[in-house]
């Protein structure tokens, strides 16, 4: 894989979403912690947050921000 050249310091559209994706899972596990306590369990919402981000990190075309 080329590497991606930064014009500036910030994150790639990669690490980007990746990030939001984290973010984004914290926040529906704190939802169904609350509205539904019989669906959570805190050793999957752990197990899912890295195979989240992996996923949408995998899956965002990699380019450089302009």
């Amino acid at each position: 894989m080329a590497t991606v050249i930064q014009p500036t310091i910030r994150p790639t559209n990669k690490l980007t979403a990746a990030t939001i994706a984290a973010a984004v899972l914290s926040v529906c596990g704190v939802f169904v912690r609350n509205l539904w306590p019989s669906w959570y369990d805190a050793e999957t919402w752990a197990t899912l947050l890295p195979i989240a981000v992996f996923a949408v990190g995998y899956l965002v075309k990699d380019e450089a921000n302009q």
